[in-house]
């Protein structure tokens, strides 16, 4: 019983791991942090299920389940390294990676009908805990390749990373080269100590938490993605996006705010509300012609607003365009009131030196009529 202790409290640990890990999440974090959770998990409740199997079928079942952790989950842990450490790869390696780990899996999915993974499978029953006790095929020499030349990948990331790489953070590579020899001690020495328990299990776990520790802070160094998710947090932009045909792709919840026809719109539609769609049509026409992103005004009631067009990208290709909102009404106010004051001030300027000019109009002519009756009292 001791051994499904180990296996529930390792299991019940990695489901407050993922609860914490979906309490924290942010926009900007890679899906690669959601499947590292997900298979991390998944392989620690077969862990339990494995334990408490009691037929030889069943215990095949669930150890295929459980290979999809051990497949996949080296190779999503170096794709998330290679995130870390900013490195980038052609597509077609991470491809051939994703090929030769979904070709080693479907020979896992051969045990049971074929010698090639396992020659031959037995089901053990110790002190309560069952396992399985494999004789391995010529294939399963293949993912004990697979296993070492993601973990050694790793390894080489982090040191390139920690070289090369002086933006990445060397708290987060000490942390993730942690991970990496703990996970190659429990897979290559955890087994001549035990092969009763699976220490792949403890380490699953330390992955988790390890990377718990790494997503808190990952953010702060990428400032692309915190800049955006800073400005659509703060609520002053909003972003709708519209294909080459002008018809709705989505819109920021700002957008919606600042424009409130479009908060109904369907996707590949055009835009429902005529007036708007009309205004859309000249902001992009303005654009296309000079290719040159002009500042447009839009008003909504009180409300001011500064309209940019871009062009909209995925990845390197140009799919459609951007519309930038911007709220400037507190600027545009601010500036329509300090017109108001100088056209007030002019206007009293313009008064006071009216009636200036008529007083000194008026001082002259009582300066006239002086000099004239002093001139008729000298005749005199």
């Amino acid at each position: 019983m001791i051994v499904i202790g180990f296996y529930i409290t390792i299991c019940m640990l990695s489901l407050i791991c993922c609860a914490i890990f979906y309490w924290r999440k942010r926009s900007y974090y890679s899906v690669r942090y959601t499947l590292i959770f997900i298979l991390a998990f998944m392989s620690q409740f077969c862990y339990v299920l494995m334990a408490l199997s009691r037929d030889v079928r069943e215990a095949i079942v669930i150890n295929k389940f459980l290979y999809v952790g051990g497949c996949f989950l080296p190779l999503v842990g170096l794709l998330l390294v290679f995130s870390i450490c900013k490195i980038r790869m052609p597509k077609w390696i991470y491809m051939a990676m994703m090929i030769i780990t979904s070709l080693v899996y479907c020979g896992v999915l051969s045990v049971g009908y074929s010698p090639i993974f396992y020659k031959s499978v037995e089901l053990r029953i110790e002190n309560g805990a069952a396992f399985l006790v494999k004789e391995y095929g010529p294939l399963h020499n293949v993912y004990i390749f697979e296993i070492a030349a993601f973990l050694i990948a790793t390894l080489f990331a982090l040191v390139y990373g920690w070289l090369k790489k002086p933006n990445v953070s060397g708290r987060n590579l000490a942390i993730a080269a942690f991970m990496q020899i703990f996970s190659i001690f429990a897979y290559f020495l955890g087994r001549m100590i035990s092969k009763n328990i699976e220490w792949m299990a403890l380490a699953d776990l330390v992955d988790e938490i390890g990377f718990l520790l790494i997503m808190d802070r990952v953010g702060l160094y990428f400032v692309d993605d915190m800049v955006s998710s800073s400005i659509l947090k703060d609520g002053e932009f909003g972003y709708i996006s519209l294909d080459f045909k002008r018809r709705y792709l989505s819109a920021t919840d700002g957008a919606k705010r600042f424009i409130p026809e479009i908060a109904n719109n369907h996707a590949d539609r055009m835009i429902e509300s005529e007036a708007i769609r009309e205004i859309f049509d000249r902001w992009i026409d303005d654009y296309e012609k000079e290719n040159v992103s002009k500042t447009h005004t839009y008003r909504n009631g009180e409300f001011i607003y500064i309209v940019r067009v871009s062009d909209l990208y995925d990845g390197r290709r140009k799919r459609g365009y951007l519309l930038e909102i911007t709220d400037d009404t507190a600027h545009q106010q601010h500036i329509e009131g300090m017109e108001r004051y100088y056209k007030n001030l002019n206007e009293e300027l313009r008064e006071k030196t009216r009636i200036i000019g008529e007083l000194r109009a008026a001082a002259a002519a009582v300066s006239g009529k002086t000099d004239e009756a002093s001139g008729e009292s000298s005749g005199s």
